[in-house]
């Protein structure tokens, strides 16, 4: 470590989130401190949280009192895990429709006022708080320490929310990169000259941590490989992915590029962290923050994920159908760390393909597809509602009748059915406003 990412560490980091109301350091500390708990002692840990939790909701939130009630909840105090299923689900609808009654009495002042879109498009507004934002960034930290990056190491952030985007102010930028160590880069726009001016920033700046969304790192790395020796001996510490499916592909080529740990973060803005996947390659659920249950799991274990956030006092989330789905496991870890485990993450509802009867078949399975394909720089999958395909692509030179007729039989057989596909190159793929790139669209219903 640098004196000057010492200096960051010890005491610009903690004033600036001292200045910002936020206990993030101390959070921190507190959370590592957790890695090394017995299973039994942090399963009591999250069982008092949950306890005060539900006890703070069924004395300051009009909607959690009401439906406590509803449940036969009359001391909350004494609830265990199995009692969250006596609630009800809360579901995207209720949110918009009793958001009031979701906030904590007298609250008002100290809360701080988000909305996320979705693949809807449809605003969906709530609410967090000083102390939830501290534990959201105190997590990610706590994980990345796991690879051994820490607070105030160097960090460049891909990133392309033209809503965070539009605040980089020019004080805010030097205060990010020349006080905390930190540089936001757009994942707008980006050409092979960008990229290439990104890549050679990288090997100057070195910073330990790359973080963003793996779409874009991943066309970071495909350049790289491009033209290798651009980083010259530069290697970074570890490259968190976040806010997108980290697909297999994706993580081979950037794996390949950076030559560096590649580690999935899974959390989103109205859910918080929710998993961090260890240097064993295991997603492990922040347990102290958040309990995740599977609603109507299929004979794999996979079901809706509904997320408890226990940090969440000034808009509490219990039992929030986050809109993913995914499995569970208790099969420990051989990290040694105590937080339980995700098994597989399987995306949104419309990441999934629709086959013969309403089958729903994983998007993953086009991309395996489509990656046999090489000459395809970029592409974008999208199932229209008849179930046939538009394929917009970059090709690197117009695609030959025999790898049309690949792509064609490929898709068909994963659908069970036959389809059209529509091939329309182009010479770019713009991201979407959140500054994502989706590789597979579903317009389709089961």
């Amino acid at each position: 470590m640098t004196l000057k990412e010492q200096l960051t560490r010890h005491a610009l980091l903690p004033l600036h989130e001292w200045l910002r109301g936020r206990n993030t350091i101390r959070e921190w500390k507190r959370f590592r401190a957790n890695d090394r708990l017995s299973p039994e002692a942090f399963r009591e840990l999250r069982l008092t949280k949950l306890r005060q939790l539900l006890q703070h909701c069924a004395h300051h939130v009009p909607y959690y009192r009401e439906v406590f009630e509803q449940a036969g909840i009359t001391d909350p105090g004494h609830c265990g895990l199995q009692d969250l299923q006596r609630l009800p689900i809360l579901e995207r609808s209720i949110l918009r429709n009793e958001g009031n009654r979701l906030i904590t009495e007298g609250w008002e002042p100290r809360l701080i006022r988000y909305s996320t879109g979705g693949s809807t498009g449809e605003p969906l507004v709530f609410y967090t708080d000083k102390h939830r934002e501290s534990c959201l960034n105190a997590q990610k930290l706590r994980a990345r320490s796991w690879f051994g990056v820490h607070p105030g190491d160097r960090q460049v952030d891909f990133w392309g929310s033209p809503i965070e985007m539009s605040r980089q102010s020019r004080v805010r930028v030097l205060k990010d990169r020349w006080l905390l160590n930190q540089v936001v880069l757009s994942a707008s726009n980006l050409t092979p000259q960008r990229i290439a001016d990104y890549l050679d920033f990288l090997g100057h700046f070195r910073p330990r941590l790359i973080y963003g969304y793996p779409t874009v790192i991943y066309r970071v790395a495909q350049h790289l490989l491009e033209h290798p020796g651009l980083l010259g001996d530069y290697r970074p510490r570890l490259i968190a992915c976040t806010s997108e499916m980290l697909l297999p592909h994706l993580r081979e080529t950037i794996t390949q590029a950076f030559d560096c740990p590649v580690a999935n973060e899974y959390g989103s803005r109205d859910g918080g962290l929710i998993a961090h996947e260890c240097p064993e390659g295991h997603l492990h659920i922040i347990a102290e923050q958040v309990i995740v249950e599977v609603d109507q799991p299929d004979d794999n274990g996979v079901g809706d994920l509904l997320v408890t956030n226990l940090d969440g006092y000034g808009m509490p989330f219990i039992r929030y159908r986050i809109g993913d789905r995914g499995a569970l496991t208790d099969e420990p870890c051989p990290c040694g760390i105590p937080l339980p485990r995700l098994r597989e993450i399987q995306g949104r509802a419309n990441d999934f393909l629709v086959g013969r009867d309403g089958r729903l078949i994983h998007s993953s399975t086009a991309n395996y597809i489509l990656r046999e394909i090489p000459i395809l720089r970029q592409y974008q999958l999208r199932q229209r509602p008849d179930h046939s395909f538009d394929l917009t692509m970059v090709p690197s030179r117009p695609l030959t009748e025999g790898e049309q007729d690949h792509i064609r039989a490929g898709l068909c057989r994963i659908l069970d059915e036959s389809v059209a596909v529509r091939f329309q190159p182009t010479e770019s793929i713009p991201p979407e406003k959140s500054g994502k790139y989706r590789w597979v669209i579903s317009e389709a219903a089961a």
